[in-house]
């Protein structure tokens, strides 16, 4: 791995933090790999019972390096770009663990996507969404535009994606793509504090509640021989 995730791991919580401050975490192809490897190996580890989700710095996801889609860019490299995405946004979306989002600071096009991607979100008073791809001419991921219209429905979607606006944390709260706002030196100990009581939580209750959500966010069902619960499961 390339050392642009940042991982801490404690009491059967991972936190994956998106580490390149210095592009506000922008999505390079090198760090969607990475987060998506974490994401495999957190998900087969059985120790670790939920996951956040944040960013380094004053910024959560600056959405895609625009680095890489310059009037040089290879079409195969935009094209594995762009799958990286979609795989990233479909493993966060079909977690079989609770998935929580601290979002510290501006989400913008991919970084919104990972942020809707988790079950949960949390926002200190920095953060703030947009989704400018239309407006730029790029394409938005069909699994991005689905989640979205899944949180906030049809018409607000359209509303979001065709105007490119920026919005606040309060439109966050209000448009239910966000569940609370918290002073931006808390957030960090409020998403612990949640995840430590979800991960205390009898997997078997977690679970039922993690199956209809993931398939409602357009994720694939559990398997069988998950659904038949165990001691292990509680």
């Amino acid at each position: 791995m390339t050392g642009l995730i940042r991982r801490t791991e404690r009491d059967g919580v991972v936190e994956l933090c998106l580490d390149r401050p210095g592009r506000r975490n922008a999505l390079s192809t090198d760090l969607l790999r990475e987060l998506r490897d974490h994401l495999a190996d957190a998900q087969a580890d059985p120790r670790l019972r939920a996951l956040i989700l944040t960013g380094a710095g004053p910024s959560f996801c600056a959405g895609a390096d625009i680095a890489e889609f310059g009037p040089d860019a290879e079409v195969t490299r935009v094209l594995t770009r762009t799958r990286l995405v979609v795989e990233v946004l479909q493993r966060l979306v079909e977690f079989e663990q609770p998935t929580i989002a601290a979002v510290n600071g501006p989400a913008v096009g991919g970084g919104w996507g990972l942020a809707l991607a988790c079950d949960l979100c949390l926002i200190s008073d920095r953060a703030s969404f947009a989704l400018p791809e239309v407006r730029k001419g790029y394409r938005v991921p069909s699994i991005l535009m689905a989640r979205l219209i899944q949180v906030v429905g049809p018409v607000r979607a359209a509303q979001i994606a065709f105007g490119g606006a920026t919005y606040t944390g309060e439109d966050a709260v209000a448009g239910g793509w966000a569940g609370r706002k918290v002073e931006a030196d808390a957030l960090c100990e409020e998403a612990w504090a949640l995840a430590g009581e979800l991960s205390r939580t009898a997997r078997r209750a977690i679970a039922a509640v993690k199956a209809p959500l993931r398939l409602a966010a357009g994720g694939r069902p559990f398997p069988p021989a998950e659904l038949v619960w165990t001691e292990e499961m509680a």
